[in-house]
């Protein structure tokens, strides 16, 4: 019933201003009480809300320049036209503000990112994110920017593991992620844009600042420029349970699909706690996981909406306060 009374609101006046040929009176007071609402409704993850709050207050004052930045934030969350008409809209209004123009040059960015993107199934669309789950889309974005895969599936080759148990293990892992990212099995590893390297040293360096736990992102070719595809590689040296290989692998599934960080949750498979003796793998400084301490069975709901978000959002940007 509100978001009924919301939209008549709106539709009211731009009825008056269609009618009259005059624009409505600009009621600023009205407008940041709206745009104050809809950050708070942002700040909680309910972007279909806030939209509707950032609509009301556009309506109150056509020229709000912030609340059409926030609009198309959120927008991005819910409707992906709706979320580039309200960056072009923004970009209008605060063409003449020279206190917007770095805003601004980064909208333009943002917009051509935006309707470049390439669309999604339906699995990883907004409708599927639940704002009562949450997300921790801000402690992994500055780094997970840029990385997601642009080709979908993703296609997966689990390869051949030493041990039944451990190739058990990773299947489940998969099986687990294949419901709610599109994946697909390949039969050979050059077909492949992530590769479990059962027989491959997880001490062997991928590029610079590319290296995340034990999956290593390379490129087809040498370089940057040929195709890129990631490799998951696990100690093979402790006496992994087919459980904790399917958390290893799980874990792994998730920075290879493009979380570059970690969620502060135990109950989330990207969650990551090394043990009181930290193992090292040989490299200088870099202590590595000995073992999950919570054996977490599959992706929760926060690292769905997690990875929902990083697919959805044209890159990592804060709202205006």
């Amino acid at each position: 019933m509100k978001r009924i009374k919301d939209a008549l609101g709106v539709m009211a006046i731009l009825l008056v201003t269609t009618l009259s040929g005059v624009p409505a009176k600009a009621d600023h007071a009205a407008a940041v009480s709206a745009y104050r609402e809809g950050n708070g409704l942002f700040d909680e993850d309910h972007f279909t809300e806030a939209v509707a709050a950032y609509d009301r207050a556009i309506a109150a004052d056509p020229q709000y320049a912030e609340a059409y930045h926030n609009l198309a934030l959120a927008s991005e969350m819910v409707d992906r036209q709706k979320a580039v008409d309200a960056w072009r809209r923004f970009l209008d209004v605060a063409a003449s503000r020279e206190d917007l123009k770095y805003d601004v040059a980064r909208a333009k960015a943002r917009l051509q990112l935006l309707e470049s993107m390439p669309a999604l199934p339906e699995a990883m669309r907004p409708n599927r994110y639940i704002p009562a789950a949450g997300d921790y889309y801000w402690t992994i974005s500055n780094e997970s920017e840029g990385v997601e895969w642009k080709g979908l599936p993703v296609k997966v080759y689990l390869g051949n593991a030493p041990q039944l148990k451990w190739q058990d293990g990773a299947r489940e892992a998969y099986d687990n992620w294949s419901k709610v990212f599109p994946l697909e099995l390949v039969a050979l590893p050059k077909s492949a844009d992530i590769r479990i390297g059962w027989d491959e040293s997880m001490l062997e360096e991928g590029p610079v600042g590319e290296e995340r736990d034990w999956v290593q992102f390379r490129y087809e070719g040498g370089g940057l420029k040929g195709r890129r595809y990631a490799v998951i590689t696990v100690d093979l040296s402790r006496r992994w349970s087919k459980d904790e290989m399917r958390a290893i692998i799980a874990h792994e599934f998730g920075h290879a699909l493009g979380i570059k960080g970690h969620s502060p949750s135990k109950g989330d498979i990207m969650y990551w706690q090394v043990q009181e003796r930290a193992y090292r793998a040989g490299i200088s400084g870099i202590p590595l996981p000995a073992f999950w301490r919570s054996l977490v069975k599959q992706p929760s709901q926060q690292d769905i909406n997690t990875l929902i978000r990083l697919y959805n959002a044209a890159g990592s940007s804060k709202r205006f306060p």
